[in-house]
């Protein structure tokens, strides 16, 4: 299954090079593409929902800054990876504390753009090798205060998980990807401590209420 991406970018150029690039990578699709944050939020509804979003800082209309704090709180489960001109602190902590799960600067190369993308689908965090030490550190500090206990949606997925649903029930009933379910899945094993889907399914049925 490929990797669905929606690109926004005020400069056309931009984008148009970036889906070139991506375009000829195998498992890779870019499904949607925005000169600016209000279309790029327009561009979520009513349609089937992207693996990851990339975005630029600066744009017209709405900027991705604020676009990215309105899709994280719409769309908890679609990654956001931030790419831009712009490397200063101040610009790399508030898109991380807008709700994005990465960070890259426009100069990068195509071999870190594909690790960044392939670690935010895979529930994880990505920032630039050029980025200051200290704001990794920073982020990372308060995420790993947060890594034991379950998000909002993970718990929804527990909680489905008790009434014997499969994967891809939970994800028709979430309306998300099967995909982003497994991701998941996988976090809730890694902050359970838990190896098995087996062993999954009774932590669920001994500590959820399947009737709630």
């Amino acid at each position: 299954m490929d990797i669905e991406i929606v690109i926004a970018d005020d400069h056309q150029l931009f984008i148009d090079g970036i889906t070139s690039i991506l375009s000829k990578e195998k498992g890779i699709s870019i499904i949607g593409e925005a000169t600016n944050g209000l279309e790029l939020i327009n561009l979520l509804k009513n349609r089937p929902l992207p693996d990851i979003i990339i975005t630029d800082i600066r744009m017209p209309v709405i900027d991705g800054l604020t676009a990215t704090r309105e899709i994280s709180k719409e769309y908890p489960d679609i990654p956001i990876l931030a790419l831009s001109m712009y490397d200063q602190n101040a610009d790399v902590i508030e898109m991380l504390e807008a709700g994005a799960k990465g960070y890259v600067c426009k100069d990068v190369e195509k071999a870190e753009l594909l690790i960044a993308i392939r670690q935010l689908v895979e529930g994880k965090y990505y920032f630039s090798k050029n980025l200051p030490g200290e704001i990794k550190d920073w982020f990372l500090k308060g995420r790993n205060k947060e890594t034991q206990t379950l998000t909002k949606r993970e718990s929804e997925i527990l909680q489905l998980v008790a009434k014997g649903r499969s994967s891809l029930e939970i994800a028709n009933t979430l309306k998300i990807s099967k995909f982003t379910i497994d991701t998941h899945r996988k976090n809730i094993h890694k902050k359970l401590g838990i190896k098995s889907n087996t062993g999954l399914v009774n932590y669920a049925l001994k500590n959820i209420d399947s009737n709630s």
